[in-house]
């Protein structure tokens, strides 16, 4: 039996099998993962092809919303410097852009970056996995980080590579599917439209995502009240060591 890729105990509950792919629950940390992970060709393969969001049909429609989100997270962060992680085709880094943020948006879909690249000629975009950005040492005082962590193999990893991008204070707005929503079945969760093989690698409650944050030096989580089954907050990066 393979290991949490959170908390890393094996014992584990089965939530059932969809598409040939087998979803269980931690039994120490509920965290939900399916097992076997895909190899990282898979993974290669699958967002080479990936289709990325209703965004690309009309990227501009959330384009105001957006800035008044940036507008926000200015005025709680120490600086200008803007990471949009999984930035897809781009929409918020142009918002930060022209909120007078140094914008940056990172993307493993080639053909989202592409995209990006023609809609926001004026905005740096990079077809990278954030654990290869980090090798250009740049450092932010804004993350956004939405929908994304859902779909990392190595938990550790990301958010080890998510803290040598951030300075001092810096603040981070996030969200990831929540498995503990009052509207997810407790009794059929394998219907859950969240749990999608290959594309969805580790799913989180409200307890252990503040688990898997505080272990890296997050604190301070304000968390937005959702109806639809999602988390969604802002959390500081506090460091480790001070």
């Amino acid at each position: 039996m393979a290991q949490c890729s959170l908390c890393g105990q094996a014992a584990s509950s089965p939530v059932g099998e969809k598409q040939g792919s087998v979803f269980v629950k931690c039994k120490a940390c509920s965290l939900i993962r399916i097992e076997p992970h895909p190899t990282d060709k898979e993974l290669e393969v699958f967002y080479q092809n990936y289709v990325y969001t209703e965004r690309v049909v009309n990227p501009r429609k959330k384009w105001l919303r957006f800035r008044l989100r940036v507008w926000l997270l200015r005025l709680l962060a120490p600086g200008r410097k803007f990471l949009d992680i999984g930035c897809n085709v781009g929409s918020m880094v142009s918002a930060a852009h022209a909120m007078g943020c140094d914008a940056v948006g990172i993307d493993v879909g080639p053909s989202a970056i592409a995209h990006a690249k023609k809609l926001w000629p004026d905005c740096r975009f990079y077809n990278e996995t954030l654990e290869t950005f980090t090798a250009r040492g740049e450092k932010f005082d804004i993350v956004f980080c939405t929908e994304v962590i859902e779909h990392v193999r190595d938990l550790h990893g990301f958010m080890q590579a998510l803290t040598q991008v951030l300075n001092p204070h810096a603040i981070l707005f996030f969200t990831t599917p929540d498995s503990g929503h009052f509207r997810v079945s407790k009794t059929d969760l394998i219907s859950w439209s969240e749990l999608r093989p290959t594309e969805h690698l580790a799913i989180f409650n409200k307890a252990n995502i503040q688990q898997l944050f505080k272990q890296h030096g997050f604190g301070s989580f304000s968390f937005v009240p959702m109806h639809r089954a999602n988390l969604r907050f802002y959390t500081r990066y506090q460091s480790l060591t001070k």
